[in-house]
């Protein structure tokens, strides 16, 4: 099960850094989402789920981990939910 989910994550990582981090998520256009930009277009995204969505625990969310956090449910699709 846990193969599924993780080969699912990495299509969808692929789709999603196809289309790269959007504009209105990234504000300071590093390519990456800190909490702080997360938590505009996600309100209800805590400190915790963060962490979680954040799995290199670099303190930011890249391409990658935004699209496995998307495939989760752990956030909804900006490009489809914008």
């Amino acid at each position: 099960m846990k193969s599924v989910i993780l080969a699912a994550a990495l299509v969808t990582s692929v789709t999603f850094s196809a289309n790269a981090m959007s504009a209105e998520i990234d504000t300071d256009g590093d390519g990456m989402a800190s909490f702080a930009e997360l938590q505009v277009s996600y309100p209800e995204l805590t400190e915790e789920l963060f962490g979680e969505i954040d799995t290199n625990g670099d303190g930011l969310v890249d391409d990658e981990e935004m699209a496995i956090a998307v495939e989760l449910g752990n956030l909804a699709d900006p490009e489809t939910d914008a």
